[in-house]
């Protein structure tokens, strides 16, 4: 299962930042080693009292962060400078774990505080967030008061999610029952479609607005202030013996997840029968690399690159032809390894294949070329109706902006250091590890679906999921044809970063996780899957045979599973049934369905239609693992819930305490995507 490349193309809608689930502790990464352990610059251990902070810095206002990708932390460091810039508010931008959450009730009522809070999985906080979330239970248990305190709450979430933006209405929920005054309505993100960015900025409107009305402040007209710098030439203050990076992530093993290796293609054919998809089972070698293990149902982060001519598009766009391969010299708050080239910057650390925001589109006319490009890039960029109006047929990135609205002229005005500013850092994709530890333990197989998305208009543009036809490129299987496009696959440089790779090796990290088998092999387990969801249970159902060929007692196993059509994509079938023939049926049982084979059927409906088999399974102590789009997730839960109130009798509220009771035993476990 790949997390995103189910439906790669939205990734591009959201900048990456829907379902992909990046390493929390990508931070770490980039972080001074003077500043550990909450050290300053000087040695001198920083205040964790947000209130102290605040007033020995002169700030009038904390924008805190809690970010599982990195969204919500490049929104408050935007929305920081602009407080500054724009408005002359001195603004601390600040990480929600950097500070104990009690000293929030210490900031006065001179100052106020801004909260960007991200909602993940389940309606799950951030891990950044976990200081603030016990402040907020006690908030409510303990009937603390919070009388001076103003202030401003945004939340990052996404309305498949059953919990959608959870984290903040929990959070405003406790600020208001404590007495705490709100400067404007809570602001909400919906990554559902896409708009996040639109969202953030329709709501940071509205933020400037209470500025000028409610406080009294004045707004400036400011022109572009980089805050990061980048120039050519080695870095200036780079330690002796620092190389020029050309691609390569900078990653540490953290306790959540390995460092980053290349690791060897071992293995990779195609699990589609027939169709207009491709799907990739490929496996991952780690015997040169002793440090990196796994367990089963882990994850692994792949770190793809961007397609060849999507870098080219860009480089020209900019007339950087003759300084593609110059070293780069990157410094400030980037997360980007430095020094480095144009090349590797925009082919492996820039995600310049997602679309271009209407906010960048309207910065960017201030660097036009031509008086056309700065009219173009002002009516695209300042009208809501005619930006969604154009991307809705047209994939619009930055190399096909620029290029679109300057054909004959470069932007050679336009900053790099803005285009690093306003590109998101290129991300892992995440993929549920489809072997098991206990059969394969040097070995990691993985299950990808390469996406791509049609628009519908004139030019009938493709949009390519970057990771998929990254690997599918690797693997050197054809393109699966489509009905509505005949546009070439993308191509990549899979000679990668100083010629390591070779087309033969991928740069991969292991990230722990909790989408764990019982203890207990004789615990029952039910699984539902739909697509390539079906992976980490490839590796659980075959660790079970395993154990039950060598004698362990192994509970009952039932597997419900969608796909389309059983001669198309009913991937992993024949590994799937010869282990039914070892194990017995009685022990391991199938129950399909299929969206496109006689009646529509999903996974949700089998689950009714078996309701009474699942409740007994659940009470006699079995474990439920669901693994696919979030979609299909939350309609199971609902159908289990209706399974329960029929055959319980069970009211909504006495519902929700048994779900919620399953869920904090871990015996209800859920590994989706949006």
């Amino acid at each position: 299962m790949e997390f995103l490349s189910n439906f790669d193309f939205i990734h591009y809608l959201s900048h990456g930042k829907l379902w992909d689930r990046p390493d929390p502790y990508y931070y770490t990464w980039h972080e001074k080693p003077q500043q550990k352990d909450g050290d300053s610059v000087d040695g001198r251990k920083a205040s964790r009292n947000i209130a102290q902070h605040l007033e020995e810095g002169d700030h009038k206002v904390v924008i805190f962060w809690g970010s599982q990708s990195g969204t919500s932390e490049r929104f408050a460091e935007q929305l920081a400078r602009d407080c500054s810039l724009r408005f002359g508010l001195n603004a601390l931008c600040a990480d929600l774990s950097d500070f104990d959450a009690d000293t929030i009730a210490l900031i006065p009522q001179s100052k106020f505080a801004i909260f960007l809070l991200s909602t993940y999985g389940e309606g799950d906080p951030s891990d950044n967030t976990a200081g603030l979330w016990t402040w907020l239970k006690k908030i409510k248990d303990d009937n603390v008061k919070l009388p001076n305190l103003r202030y401003v709450a945004f939340g990052l979430g996404n309305s498949n999610y059953k919990y959608y933006n959870r984290v903040v209405d929990v959070a405003v929920e406790a600020f208001d029952q404590a007495g705490a005054t709100s400067l404007l309505p809570t602001g909400r993100a919906d990554d559902a479609e896409g708009a996040t960015e639109e969202d953030f900025q329709e709501w940071k409107d509205d933020v400037f607005g209470m500025f000028k009305k409610g406080l009294g402040l004045e707004e400036k007209i400011v022109e572009y202030q980089p805050s990061v710098k980048v120039s050519f030439g080695q870095d200036p203050v780079a330690r002796p013996g620092n190389i020029i990076n050309h691609g390569s992530p900078v990653s540490e093993a953290s306790s959540t997840s390995s460092s980053v290796r290349a690791l060897p293609v071992t293995k990779t054919h195609e699990l589609f029968t027939s169709g207009d998809r491709n799907c990739l089972h490929m496996e991952l070698h780690l015997a040169d690399h002793p440090d990196v293990h796994y367990k089963t149902g882990d994850h692994i982060g792949i770190w793809p690159c961007n397609p060849n001519e999507e870098v080219e598009l860009l480089i020209s766009a900019l007339g950087l032809d003759d300084q593609r391969d110059a070293a780069l010299s990157i410094s400030g708050k980037a997360k980007i390894p430095s020094p480095t080239t144009v090349s590797a910057l925009f082919r492996n650390h820039l995600e310049i294949c997602g679309p271009l925001s209407r906010k960048t589109i309207f910065d960017l006319a201030q660097f036009a070329p031509t008086a056309e490009a700065k009219s173009r890039a002002l009516e695209l960029g300042g009208s809501k109706e005619k930006y969604a109006d154009f991307v809705s047929c047209t994939h619009l990135t930055l190399a096909r902006f620029l290029h679109l609205s300057s054909p004959d002229a470069p932007w050679s005005n336009l900053p790099l250091s803005f285009i690093v500013e306003a590109i998101p850092a290129l991300q892992p994709r995440y993929y549920s590890i489809a072997s098991s530890s206990v059969i394969s333990p040097r070995k990691i197989a993985i299950t990808v679906l390469v996406s791509n998305k049609t628009l519908q208009g004139a030019s009938s543009q493709t949009i390519f999921g970057v990771t998929g036809n990254y690997l599918l490129s690797m693997s050197k299987i054809p393109l699966a044809p489509t009905q509505s496009s005949t546009e070439a696959r993308p191509g990549y440089d899979l000679a990668g970063p100083e010629g390591i790779l070779q087309g033969t090796k991928l740069f991969a990290h292991v990230r722990k996780s909790k989408f764990k088998l019982p203890i207990a092999s004789s615990t029952p387990i039910i699984m539902v899957a739909a697509g390539t969801g079906l992976a980490p249970f490839r590796a659980f159902i075959a660790e079970r045979a395993k154990l039950h060929v060598v004698g362990k007692k192994v509970g009952k196993m039932v597997l419900f599973f969608g796909c389309r059509h059983p001669d198309e994509d009913f991937i992993y079938r024949e590994e799937l049934e010869e282990m039914q023939a070892k194990v017995g049926s009685d022990i391991f049982e199938i129950v399909m369905a299929y969206s496109r084979h006689g009646k529509k059927v999903y996974v949700q409906d089998r689950i009714t239609e078996n309701g009474k088999m699942v409740l007994d399974t659940l009470d006699s102590g079995a474990n439920l693992y669901i693994c696919g789009r979030a979609s299909m997730a939350r309609e199971v839960d609902r159908r289990i819930e209706e399974i329960a109130i029929e055959h319980k009798g069970m009211s909504n509220v006495d519902i929700k305490a048994w779900t919620d009771g399953l869920k904090k035993r871990g015996n209800w476990r859920s590994d989706v995507w949006g």
